[in-house]
């Protein structure tokens, strides 16, 4: 099973357009790359939706409607995902309320503060994802993102900017390669976000391309394989639970005995067991 966690959700459907309106261009080109992925061989596929705002509005819907891809597609899993860009620490306040209503929430930092708080305190993510294409205005520690891969967090690459501009493609290879070193080759996916059918690669040539930031062959497959599956089933635990605590009730057999046997809970079982052996030799 393969996995693309980013195609963006096109600026005209946001707007009011119709999905069903195949006429228009960001609407032709979704199902052209959404139909590419299906071909190439990608099972989990998920529309991001991003904001850069610096407030969240409040009573923000999920606009993304993947029911039209489900019934055209029924064996691929389609998920809905919102980006949100952290320019301000307050923006992370509005975080828990958008989990229940996107199947994935991603975080991207603008800053290293931000970033260090992504990696370290921050709730209700499951994914960190960086604008690898430009030059970082931080460096890449492994004591910060440690901090991260210890809750369950990934960090996300993109690739299809590197398609498009030499400076992009040559700040990709730097940067990714980075983040490989920082992370020990650990918790790393890859995803094209690709806007048209042209940006999407096949896995295979993903995982090719990979080795050109440092990956091995089997880390690459498990960038858009085991690694990206794990920012699913993270996602899901995370909406059915809290903080992943499980309650388990469990009674020992000595503790049965001992409420059948004494009305006094401190009264020890040997006791018992003596006075028993007693009462058996006095009726002989």
């Amino acid at each position: 099973m393969f996995y693309d966690l980013s195609i963006p959700w096109p600026v005209k459907l946001l707007n009011g357009a119709n999905i069903r309106d195949t006429k228009d261009k960001s609407v032709s080109e979704l199902y052209n790359t959404v139909s590419m992925l299906i071909g190439l061989g990608y099972t989990t596929i998920a529309f991001d939706y991003e904001i850069s705002d610096n407030k969240i509005p409040s009573n923000l819907l999920c606009p993304i409607q993947t029911s039209i891809f489900s019934i055209t597609y029924p064996d691929v899993n389609f998920l809905t995902r919102i980006t949100i860009q952290l320019s301000d620490s307050s923006q992370s306040q509005s975080l828990p309320s958008l989990a229940s209503k996107f199947d994935l929430v991603v975080v991207k930092p603008t800053n290293e503060k931000l970033f260090i708080a992504a990696c370290t305190s921050l709730d209700s993510i499951d994914l960190i994802t960086l604008d690898l294409s430009n030059r970082l205005p931080f460096h890449l520690r492994h004591r910060t993102l440690g901090a991260a891969i210890s809750r369950g967090l990934k960090f996300e690459i993109k690739y299809s900017s590197s398609i498009k501009e030499i400076n992009a493609r040559r700040n990709l290879i730097s940067n990714a390669a980075s983040l490989y070193r920082a992370t020990r080759g650990k918790s790393i996916i890859i995803s094209s976000n690709a806007c048209n059918s042209l940006e999407s690669r096949s896995p295979y040539d993903v995982i090719n391309l990979s080795t050109l930031w440092g990956f091995t062959t089997e880390k690459g497959k498990s960038a858009i394989t085991t690694d990206a599956r794990s920012v699913v089933v993270h996602a899901r635990i995370r909406r059915q639970s809290y903080r992943q605590v499980v309650e388990i009730n469990s009674t020992t057999p000595t503790r049965r005995v001992q409420s059948q046997e004494s009305s006094d809970p401190t009264e020890p079982l040997t006791n018992k067991t003596e006075s028993g052996k007693d009462n058996k030799r006095r009726k002989l």
